[in-house]
């Protein structure tokens, strides 16, 4: 692919309104390519590329056949963590991290399920938690617009970390700011991925028309759902795009897709116009073949919608990420709201702000806790091992 560190950072800076830090993007960028290679050299398959909503060029990494990315980089990790004898503690709650006189750490608090409540000592601690996403009450808090929407995000996203990191000190950086991700399956949890889109499938609303370019950032996306009458869309696609994308298969396991063998077929199962959508299909076919869209300009058309059957699934915005968390600086070092590190206090991930600004592009969610887990593991490391 011709890409470069610039555009990168160029993308990843206007898809979060330029509230990002500089520093942390940069570092996002210049460490992506090695980031992908430090997988690769622990078994994961990232040879496939595809393009997410707001990027210029085909820059999002996944398994080749299409499987879902996040489930295989855990699989790998999980397995490398094993073979390295890593002491992992299941049913296990950190309650509280523990500082001395001078406020530096010296451990944690655990609660266990079945032990109780013990201390670790340690010098450095790590704060991988995720962010706040399915914790109804500091979603209310912090975005009273959000208050009850659908969240995709599974349940252990209460923001623990964020709180644990509050409790010492630490400062916090775009707290309020919570992205809607555009395609969450009507009525339920499941996130339909964006990749859907960034293989094929067109975006339509109750009548069958397109209303947005299916590749624009995910806060453009939601916003302009949300502003349909019924605030829902359908992701349209065709037998092509089912092969090719596996995830899709397990949305039709999951009893989620509505299927027909003609386009009028499928507009009549699911309630949308007839010649609405039989237009919208032929229309886009056309700009296919022409390479280009004359109705909402989408950058990349990798396939057309012609062979059948055709399919459908029901869609609407539901809290995806929290791109507001703890303050960290290059070295991933949590800081207090004095801006200077809390010392022996690390963080990476969605339970840190600053990387993302106002809004996450799609793909950069996996860069961002693989290259900062990265720098925050190797700092703690150093820092326990130098630290008398």
């Amino acid at each position: 692919m011709d890409d470069k560190i610039e555009w990168f950072v160029e993308d990843t800076m206007k898809g979060g309104r330029y509230a990002n830090d500089p520093k942390l993007v940069q570092i996002l960028a210049e460490q992506s390519a090695d980031g992908i290679k430090w997988l690769e050299s622990l078994g994961a398959n990232m040879d496939d590329l595809k393009r997410s909503g707001g990027a210029r060029v085909d820059r999002t990494h996944r398994p080749t056949g299409g499987l879902s990315v996040g489930p295989h980089i855990i699989d790998v990790l999980r397995k490398a963590s094993v073979k390295e004898g890593v002491d992992t503690r299941l049913n296990s709650k950190v309650v509280k991290l523990v500082i001395d006189e001078d406020q530096k750490i010296v451990g944690v608090v655990v609660h266990g399920k079945h032990s109780g409540h013990y201390m670790i000592a340690a010098k450095s601690v790590v704060l991988a938690t995720g962010g706040y996403g399915f914790n109804k009450e500091m979603v209310a808090f912090y975005r009273p617009t959000f208050k009850g929407m659908t969240s995709s995000n599974n349940i252990t996203s209460t923001g623990d970390g964020i709180e644990l990191a509050k409790a010492i000190g630490a400062s916090m950086t775009d707290i309020d700011w919570v992205q809607a991700h555009p395609t969450v399956g009507k009525d339920s949890r499941i996130l339909i991925s964006e990749t859907v889109r960034g293989v094929g499938a067109i975006m339509v609303n109750k009548d069958g028309n397109r209303f947005v370019s299916e590749l624009t950032t995910r806060d453009k996306a939601s916003d302009a759902i949300l502003k349909q009458p019924e605030q829902y869309a359908w992701l349209v696609f065709d037998n092509e795009l089912y092969k090719k994308a596996k995830m899709v298969q397990g949305y039709d396991h999951l009893d989620m897709l509505e299927k027909a063998n003609t386009v009028s077929e499928l507009a009549k199962i699911t309630g949308m116009k007839e010649s609405s959508l039989e237009k919208t299909v032929s229309n886009y076919n056309r700009y296919f073949k022409q390479g280009k869209d004359e109705e909402f300009a989408r950058e990349q058309m990798p396939l057309p919608l012609e062979k059948a059957p055709f399919y459908a699934v029901k869609v609407a915005p539901g809290i995806h990420h929290t791109m507001g968390g703890v303050a960290i600086d290059t070295k991933a070092e949590v800081l207090d709201i004095q801006s200077k590190p809390l010392v022996g206090l690390f963080a990476a991930g969605e339970v840190t702000g600053g990387v993302h600004g106002y809004n996450r592009l799609g793909g950069n969610a996996v860069a961002d806790t693989v290259i900062f887990g990265k720098i925050a593991g190797t700092n703690a490391a150093k820092h326990a091992l130098e630290t008398k």
